[in-house]
């Protein structure tokens, strides 16, 4: 039997195959980021059904919908409730390189995502001194403010929380004006997305939040304090870690 070619999605029979594997859901993940890697379903194709991926690879049904699930919160693919699963074209927030899936599939420690983190991010501010603009300072101002304003209503809403630390860092990745570490940096803070959205869920519980460290990291910026800036890094990721694995 083969897949019936539609619409924006590949023909992939003959390539997806069933094959043994530890975990049934990670074999789906890695399937779909081999399709990925070798430009076999590009931005925008639709992935066979959920039916159909069962049989092809030969597990269940509850398998492919954790995958899915997993690959949605990455940003990598797009449920679209009545049309299908479609790999996600991104746009300005998702990036489609090996380099990401990579990092992905590797499911490194998190310590080792730590340390990436905190190399990444000090020589990002450090270029930032360096070279950030006027307007590049007052965009980080505007992010700051806004998630201050929206931090401090008695309804929060996360996804907009989200939204604005990952804007943040985007800013600041902009004003180091190197564009392999902005883009190094970029494909990094993405596969970051899910924790520092687990993060964000806890904060109301304590008296610590990552508004706090933006606001210690620009200020350092600002007065061209690197030692300061340095360590404001090292104590926003100490804040990440503590609010992911704080019960």
């Amino acid at each position: 039997m083969t897949i019936q070619a539609v619409a924006n999605e590949p023909d992939l029979s003959g390539f997806l195959e069933s094959r043994p594997a530890a975990s049934s859901v990670d074999f789906v993940v890695n399937s779909i980021k081999e399709l990925l890697l070798t430009k076999r379903v590009r931005p925008g194709d639709r992935l066979p059904a959920e039916t159909e991926l069962t049989r092809l690879l030969s597990v269940s049904r509850g398998s492919v919908r954790e995958a899915m699930k997993i690959l949605s919160a990455l940003g990598i693919v797009e449920v679209r409730r009545g049309d299908g699963t479609y790999i996600s074209k991104g746009g300005g927030e998702v990036m489609f390189d090996p380099l990401l899936f990579s990092l992905i599939v590797s499911q490194p420690e998190f310590a080792e995502l730590k340390e990436l983190r905190q190399i990444l991010e000090k020589n990002v501010v450090r270029l930032a001194i360096l070279h950030a603009t006027d307007d590049d300072l007052r965009h980080l101002r505007e992010c700051v403010q806004k998630t201050v304003s929206l931090r401090d209503k008695a309804e929060k809403n996360f996804e907009e929380l989200l939204a604005l630390d990952l804007e943040f860092h985007a800013i600041l990745g902009r004003a180091c004006k190197n564009r392999p570490l902005e883009t190094i940096y970029r494909f990094v803070m993405q596969y970051f997305r899910p924790y520092i959205a687990q993060s964000l869920t806890k904060q109301s519980n304590f008296s610590i939040d990552s508004s706090n460290a933006h606001q210690t990291i620009l200020a350092a910026i600002e007065r061209h304090d690197y030692p300061a800036a340095e360590k404001a890094v090292e104590e926003s990721t100490e804040v990440w870690e503590f609010l992911i694995f704080k019960q």
